[in-house]
C-alpha cells in the first residue's frame, strides 16, 4: 500500500494515525504541495492523503481510509463510542487552530515544502483563504490567550471520558490531528491530562508532534 499525504496537513495525519495504531505497514509519501498532477490522476481532484490498496484501488477521504483500514486488517481498534462534548469542543477550537497553525506551517522545514514554489503555492492559495500571513500573525498574542483557555475546557472533557487502553474513537482520531497542529505554536500551555494524552497518541500512532520545530 502507498499513502500519499503531506507531512502538515491534520486531515493526512488523521489517515497515518491508523496505521501506527493498528501496526499495519504502509509506504508513506510526501508529495511536493504543488504537485497537482497525482492526486488528480489517483482521485480526480489535488486533496490528500490518497492510499492506493493492496487491490490498486485509490481512496481519497481521511476517514474512508481510517475505516477502511480499521476493518480490513485485524481486529478493529475503532470500538469506543464518539465523544460529542470533544467533537463540540473541536468545532470551536479550529477557529483558533488553523489561524495560528497555517503561516507557521508556511515556513516550517516541511518535505512537501523542500522546493521554493511549492512553498509559494501553500502561501498562495491559503493567503486567498484566510488571509495575509503577517495580519495572521499580529493576532497571535490573542489566539494563543485563547486556545490555552480552550484547552483548559479540553482537560476537563479528558478527565471525564472512561480510558479503554488500546481501544479509539473517531473523536481522537479527529482530535489528535488539532492538537498536532497545534504543536507549532509557541506558547501554549498544555494542560497535564491534554499533555499526557497527546503524547500518548503520538507514540501510539507513531506520529511526531511538533513541538521541536515550535515558532
Amino acid at each position: 500500500m502507498k499513502l500519499y499525504v503531506y507531512d502538515h496537513c491534520p486531515f493526512c495525519v488523521r489517515s497515518r494515525m491508523i496505521f501506527g495504531l493498528k501496526d499495519v505497514a504502509c509506504e508513506i509519501i510526501t508529495l511536493p504541495n504543488d504537485d497537482e498532477e497525482t492526486p488528480t490522476r489517483l482521485i480526480g481532484k489535488k486533496m490528500l492523503p490518497v492510499l492506493v490498496t493492496e487491490s490498486n484501488d485509490a481512496i481519497g477521504e481521511s476517514l474512508d481510509i481510517v475505516r477502511y483500514i480499521d476493518e480490513t486488517y485485524g481486529s478493529s481498534v475503532l470500538t469506543v463510542a464518539d465523544k460529542a462534548a470533544i467533537e463540540a469542543w473541536m468545532e470551536e477550537a479550529t477557529k483558533l487552530i488553523y489561524p495560528l497553525a497555517i503561516p507557521r506551517w508556511a515556513s516550517a522545514d516541511f518535505d512537501e515544502f523542500r522546493q521554493e514554489a511549492s512553498r509559494k503555492y501553500f502561501v498562495s492559495k491559503k493567503e486567498a483563504v484566510f488571509g495575509p500571513f503577517p495580519r495572521l500573525l499580529e493576532q497571535t498574542e490573542a489566539l494563543v490567550a485563547e486556545i490555552n483557555a480552550k484547552l483548559g475546557e479540553l482537560e476537563v472533557l479528558l478527565s471525564q471520558q472512561d480510558r479503554d487502553t488500546g481501544h479509539f474513537s473517531l473523536t481522537d482520531i479527529r482530535l489528535f490531528p488539532l492538537l498536532r497542529s497545534l504543536s507549532i505554536v509557541k506558547g501554549m500551555k498544555w494542560p497535564p491530562a491534554v499533555d499526557a494524552w497527546r503524547r500518548e497518541m503520538a507514540v501510539r500512532s507513531q506520529v511526531n508532534l511538533n513541538d521541536d520545530i515550535a515558532v
